[in-house]
């Protein structure tokens, strides 16, 4: 069936079958099916599937090209490689981290070529809008900007004689009430230090809470306003535009080195994130205006990814609170779909069970899926494969992929790792028979 698909797609492409530049139609399909290739470790298939897509659209993602010259290293074919790489460095990706990488410091250190591969992409300039990718950088950090508003002479009084008592704050541990105390060992000019003043101080402090918000306010609309303009007069800045994740790929590659960043968090932060989303999801008069135009168009034109839309999704949801969230029509959020729970078995201290194969039985991974509430299956499908996510099948295969560590960077499905503790034998036994273990 795979092989039919294949044939298929390569005589009869993608572009003919559907509508000219629909993303959604023309290329996350195949992706789809080049990363469940991977997960079943067939890299000449997933390479033939990453070609077919390829070849289908003018500008491909770049952790796609990633995953893709990956395959190609591990069937041998350097030549593929050393073109998908060149590809992602086109876009950005600083050339000295290539060595670094965290699959690709093996091939350089046995690649006789690497060398000469790698002083040419050393002489490979991206090709992008620095000034407006500045622009978004200055969004950003207006979006992101902490509020500081001066504090009264009356405050900063009261503040620097009792900073430095003990202060008490109230929370749930253990689904009980506790209060901790709290020592704040230098003085922060802040309003949230101190709470139940009284009289004046309490008038003063409120007061300037008041300002504080109704700053931050100002500058999440002139942020929300100002990327929307941007867009509109140069369509959605996406990878192509203003390079990979629309930061400077030297202050990436320093913020590397200081910070000691794992490689694949680098390079998801690198070939997997996008700027314009973190202002998105950083600006909330969510409550004023619909992005899901805007977003839905970026998707289908291949300048977002899909998987990326539930997070812009999620935070502006959060900021509008439960009761705007739910006044939705109770709208069906396809992005919010395909987690897993991926857990482990452990003993009580002292506790000995006579269980055929015990030890190996506990060091698996066991999981365990979502529950779909009132939706089925086939409706929650339909509408993400519309949007060019996978069905929730495929999801939670590659959330059970994911849930050991791997090299590649793929979207769709996520899990949640857990430490059952068990304090029977016989819930024990229980557990095993009924969960299935991650393979």
């Amino acid at each position: 069936m795979k092989n039919l698909l294949l044939i298929l797609i390569f005589l009869f492409p993608y572009r003919v079958l559907f509508a000219q530049g629909d993303f959604t139609r023309i290329y996350h399909p195949i992706i789809n099916s080049a990363e469940l290739a991977i997960v079943d470790t067939n890299y000449y298939e997933a390479l033939d599937y990453y070609k077919a897509a390829f070849d289908n659209v003018k500008k491909p993602f770049a952790k796609d090209y990633y995953n893709a010259a990956i395959c190609a290293a591990m069937v041998g074919k350097m030549s593929t490689v050393f073109d998908y790489l060149e590809k992602i460095v086109e876009k950005g990706y600083p050339s000295d981290s290539l060595r670094k990488d965290v699959f690709f410091h093996y091939v350089a250190d046995t690649c006789k070529t690497w060398s000469k591969f790698e002083g040419q992409m050393k002489q490979v300039k991206p090709n992008i809008n620095r000034e407006l990718r500045d622009s978004l950088n200055k969004i950003y950090a207006l979006s992101t900007k902490t509020i500081y508003t001066p504090l009264t002479a009356d405050l900063r009084e009261y503040f620097a004689k009792n900073h430095s008592l003990p202060q008490t704050f109230t929370t749930k541990i253990n689904g009980k009430d506790t209060t901790i105390a709290v020592r704040v060992s230098s003085f922060v000019d802040s309003l949230y230090f101190f709470n139940n003043l009284s009289g004046k101080l309490k008038l003063q402090q409120d007061s300037l809470r008041k300002i504080n918000n109704e700053i931050f306010s100002k500058n999440q609309h002139l942020v929300y306003n100002s990327i929307v303009k941007i867009i509109e007069n140069n369509g959605y800045p996406d990878e192509n535009l203003i390079g990979l994740s629309g930061r400077d790929s030297q202050n990436s590659s320093k913020d590397r080195r200081i910070f000691y960043f794992a490689e694949q968090n680098f390079n998801n932060s690198m070939l997997n994130s996008s700027i314009v989303l973190d202002i998105f999801s950083s600006s909330f008069p969510a409550e004023e205006s619909d992005i899901k135009g805007i977003i839905t168009q970026a998707v289908r034109d291949g300048k977002l990814l899909p998987h990326h839309v539930n997070r812009v999704n999620a935070s502006r949801g959060s900021f509008r609170g439960q009761a705007v969230a739910n006044n939705t029509n109770n709208e069906l959020n396809v992005f919010s779909f395909g987690k897993v729970r991926v857990y482990r078995f452990q003993l009580e201290a002292n506790l000995k069970c006579a269980i055929p194969d015990l030890e190996k039985k506990l060091s698996r991974n066991y999981w365990q899926k979502e529950s779909l509430q009132e939706y089925s299956e086939a409706e929650i499908n339909e509408k993400r494969l519309d949007i060019g996510l996978e069905t929730l099948a495929d999801a939670y295969k590659k959330a059970f992929f994911k849930a050991y560590p791997r090299v590649f960077i793929i979207n769709g499905g996520s899990y949640q790792s857990e430490l059952s503790y068990v304090s029977s034998c016989e819930v024990l036994e229980k557990m095993l028979k009924e969960n299935t273990f991650v393979r």
